[in-house]
């Protein structure tokens, strides 16, 4: 086997220009100066005696050769991120996992068992809604996320789908002017003031979904990202909050929030989604978590996905 004369360096700086069409924005992304960029791409260029890029009007343009070196770039660049995370998971012995807030306490069984499990393994969590945590996985910040239930996904998911039984319920002040002695219909649901999660959560695509079948528009008089806002919200009578059933029934037994009734009985997700990257083994910190998983839910699984 020869001696690679490829650099690195200079395909990951052609892959940002190529992928910015700009010099500074791929030096920002780099964390590098652009003369480093320029050099390195026109280093590339000479090595092997071929044309990528093309700047016309400070516009940076893909020759023909540019546009098919761009595919394994791309490759190349996610496949030593890969590496890397693998490195990093021997030396320090981690694992970062994102979980969609409203899942937090539902799983909190889960993780503590793996950590008496594997006490030396470092667990960092990080909470968000369920499309900015798919997003942040595929830019290798996480490791593995838990998420609401998505339609479908890319070519470069892996997940596991597990029922989720856990109610998503309606909760306010005790005090707040509301009749709790009767369910509402969804018909008077819309004329309260909804206080919901923010874009790219499975709990508020399902409660939109719910309107939506029933031909209503929705008041919605909050936003938020976390469970513990819109918990506050709750209690300062600012309109119902849409909380999954376990997150609340701390405040439910201290008399701090009450359930409001739906006629239809309360709303439900159906399913949670574990998901890691598809095109890379499993870090043996992901492998012994999946392991658990499979281990706990074996019985309720309802799809793995295959690679192609």
């Amino acid at each position: 086997m020869g001696r690679l004369q490829l650099g690195l360096h200079q395909v990951i700086s052609f892959y940002f220009l190529a992928k910015e069409r700009s010099f500074s924005r791929a030096a920002e992304q780099l964390a590098i100066t652009q003369p480093a960029v320029t050099q390195h791409v026109r280093s590339l260029e000479v090595q092997f005696g071929v044309t990528l890029v093309n700047v016309k009007k400070k516009r940076v343009h893909l020759t023909k050769a540019g546009e098919r070196l761009f595919a394994y770039a791309e490759e190349l660049y996610n496949q030593a991120m890969v590496t890397e995370q693998f490195l990093k998971s021997y030396r320090f012995n981690n694992i970062s996992i994102g979980m969609s807030g409203p899942l937090m306490l539902s799983f909190t069984a889960l993780i503590d068992s793996y950590k008496e499990l594997y006490p030396s393994i470092r667990i960092s969590i990080r909470e968000g809604s369920s499309q900015t945590l798919l997003e942040e996985l595929l830019d290798f910040k996480h490791d593995i996320c838990f998420i609401g239930r998505q339609s479908s996904y890319t070519d470069k998911i892996h997940y596991l789908r597990i029922p989720y039984e856990e109610p998503l319920v309606f909760v306010t002040s005790p005090e707040y002017e509301i009749p709790f002695d009767a369910p509402l219909s969804w018909t008077e649901l819309q004329s309260y003031p909804l206080i919901i999660q923010s874009e790219g959560s499975s709990s508020r695509e399902t409660l939109l979904h719910q309107f939506r079948e029933r031909g209503l528009k929705p008041n919605i008089g909050a936003e938020v990202d976390n469970t513990a806002f819109a918990k506050e919200l709750a209690r300062q009578k600012k309109g119902l909050a849409l909380m999954f059933e376990p997150n609340v029934l701390q405040e439910i037994a201290g008399n701090e929030l009450k359930i409001v009734h739906l006629e239809d009985g309360p709303i439900r997700v159906g399913a949670v989604d574990i998901i890691w990257r598809r095109k890379e083994n499993p870090s043996p910190t992901v492998d012994s978590l999946l392991i658990l998983i499979k281990e706990h839910f074996k019985e309720k699984i309802e799809h793995k996905a295959s690679p192609p």
